[in-house]
Parts: C-alpha cells; structure tokens; sequence
C-alpha cells in the first residue's frame, strides 16, 4: 500500500491529490474564502491521509497548499476547461 512506497512517492501522490483537493475547494467556496478554503482541503486531507496527517503540521500543510494553489492558478489560466469547471457551481 501507501506505506510501502518510498518517502518521494508518497509526496508525489500527496500533492496530486492536494491538487485535486484545491480545485474542489475552488469551486465549491469560490473566492475570498481563503482560510475557509484551507480548513475544508485541510479536513479532506485528514479524512484520506488519515496516518500521514499525524506527521505533517497544519503550517506545513499550508505551505503543500500554497503549491498547489500556484499550480491550481496557472492551470486555470491556460485551460479553459477547467476554469469553466470550477466556474459552474
């Protein structure tokens, strides 16, 4: 399982999922939730890493976040598609 992958791996998959998880967040609080937004892919987060979670502070989980919001940014700006995801509530 997700245990046995090296320490890179689990990264790798951790912050895929954060991506997905800030899209969601994105398009089910919209903008100027910020904190709201934090808290809510925070408590996903913990709901699907629930043994990881225990060995990663929420500050440290914040920056992992802020990553992905770059990402998150860049993808709505060159991918019409996903704009219009996260658009259409």
């Amino acid at each position: 399982g997700f245990l046995k992958l090296g320490k890179d791996k689990q990264i790798e998959i951790i912050n895929e999922w954060l991506l997905l998880a800030v899209i969601k967040a994105e398009k089910e609080l919209g903008d100027g939730t910020g904190q709201v937004k934090l808290r809510y892919v925070y408590d996903l987060f913990i709901d699907k890493f629930k043994f990881e979670s225990m060995f990663i502070s929420f500050n440290q989980f914040s920056i992992l976040v802020d990553a992905a919001l770059v990402i998150m940014k860049e993808m709505v700006s060159n991918n019409d598609q996903i704009k219009n995801y996260i658009a259409n509530k």
